[in-house]
């Protein structure tokens, strides 16, 4: 019998990460790599398409031998057709085929999902959300993202859209978002975000702060800066906000944080955590006692999630 591989994925705004897996979980090759910014699908597919073709001559596979493609990708998509109809974060405002694009480089069944859905179901089948029906997972990096599994299973809407919270208002004023709109969450509260308030605070010139992105704020706020550290608390009171909000709407049991901002920021979690057991309606966090906890799956609980999603579809 031949081994079964599945190539899975996450396609951010920023980055990529692509793996070649055998049905065991086991890792047979690894690669992160950036995606190319602001390129149309086409370079996107390609990019996928030769990365991943690299990776099986580099484990002496062929297309063969492919079980499964599964790439979750930073996207508001209809999962059913496969088609992605905005992502802010790669400036792509029109809708795509995706699915069938990815499907004429693969003769193997072919999934695609929003980056965040993917995310809560890695985190829920195999990391810090194991054992929780009601869960979400929020992602806080370039932008703001979130998935919700409701009552055990991926919950996406009517049409693929539910669990944007990085969208929601109003936060700030007169800030325009990638999706088109204004004063979304993430215009205010994502990494990029952050950088860019840093940027209309301060001179970029200046050698002694250097050009400014979301780690330069942090390093700043630490340092004792009073305007970054006003930047951070303004963004996660923001984000808290959201999360309480999210938890009175839904009685979730378990906020799973995850992205490159809240990564090894255990204060950042912290903090997230007091607002919402302040901010949102008593019993949902008095008699539900929410867990808010660090995604255990890192950058790797989207691609995780896809191959959970393919092993389910066999059974």
């Amino acid at each position: 019998m031949e081994r079964k591989v599945y190539a899975i994925g996450d396609v951010g705004g920023t980055k990529t990460l692509l793996l070649l897996v055998d049905g065991d979980r086991q890792v047979l090759w690894r690669q992160r790599l950036r995606t190319p910014a602001g390129s149309p699908p086409e370079v996107v597919v390609e990019t996928i398409d030769e990365a991943l073709s690299q990776g099986q001559r580099e484990i002496g596979l062929d297309r063969r031998h492919l079980a499964g493609v599964g790439i979750g990708i930073a996207a508001l998509l209809d999962f059913d057709e496969g088609v992605i109809y905005e992502s802010p974060n790669l400036h792509w405002h029109e809708p795509i085929p995706f699915r069938r694009m990815m499907q004429e480089c693969f003769p193997c069944p072919v999934y695609i999902d929003n980056d965040a859905n993917a995310a809560v179901l890695g985190e829920a089948t195999y990391g810090a959300a194991q054992g929780h029906r009601y869960a979400a997972y929020i992602t806080i990096s370039t932008g703001i993202g979130g998935g919700l599994y409701l009552d055990g299973k991926v919950y996406r809407g009517s049409r693929g859209f539910a669990g944007e919270i990085g969208h929601i208002k109003r936060f700030g004023k007169g800030r325009r978002c990638g999706c088109g709109g204004e004063d979304c969450l993430e215009a205010w509260a994502s990494g990029e975000a952050m950088a860019r308030s840093a940027r209309e605070l301060w001179d970029e010139s200046d050698p002694s702060i250097g050009p400014l992105n979301t780690a330069v704020v942090f390093d700043l706020a630490a340092a004792g800066n009073p305007l970054a550290r006003f930047i951070i608390e303004r963004a996660i009171e923001d984000i808290g906000t959201s999360l309480a909000n999210l938890v009175t709407l839904l009685n979730l049991s378990c906020l799973v944080i995850g992205g490159g901002v809240a990564q090894n920021r255990s204060d950042f979690i912290a903090q997230l955590r007091d607002i919402i057991n302040r901010a949102a309606i008593a019993p949902s966090v008095k008699v539900t006692r929410v867990e808010v906890v660090p995604a255990r799956l890192g950058a790797e609980a989207g691609a995780w999630g896809m191959f959970a999603m393919m092993q389910a579809s066999e059974c």
